[in-house]
């Protein structure tokens, strides 16, 4: 399974230490190169910035960021991706762009990414409706 940035709904963006928790309360999944839009499994997921270069005023802004996403792309590794395995963890630097359907947006930096399902593991089943 794939998880996809666009659609993702964030609910909460948290410092921890030199680390930002972003977690997802319906965390879009598809199976490998079958996504449509609305389509796929929604379920909680947590995606852990490491080593983040942030502070003051612009710190403010991504902790008040939540809602859905309207696009999302890490830059890692030479690469721009828009979508990661569910089970992902990476030391290499990174740039995380985030666009919220809401207007507002952020890029964040840093080193070290890992992305990891919560303690809840039910999943929802969404269907494109036509």
């Amino acid at each position: 399974m794939m998880f996809e940035f666009e659609d993702s709904e964030v609910a909460q963006i948290q410092r921890q230490g030199e680390a930002l928790e972003i977690r997802f309360s319906a965390a879009r999944l598809v199976e490998g190169g079958k996504s449509g839009a609305g389509e796929g499994l929604w379920q909680p997921m947590l995606l852990i910035c490491e080593r983040i270069a942030i502070d003051g005023s612009g710190l403010e802004a991504v902790l008040a960021s939540i809602g859905r996403l309207r696009y999302g792309q890490l830059e890692i590794q030479g690469q721009r991706l828009r979508s990661l395995p569910s089970a992902f963890e990476s030391e290499a630097a990174y740039a995380l762009e985030l666009d919220f359907a809401n207007g507002s947006g952020c890029l964040l930096q840093g080193r070290g990414l890992r992305l990891q399902p919560t303690g809840q593991q039910c999943s929802v089943q969404s269907f494109q409706c036509g």
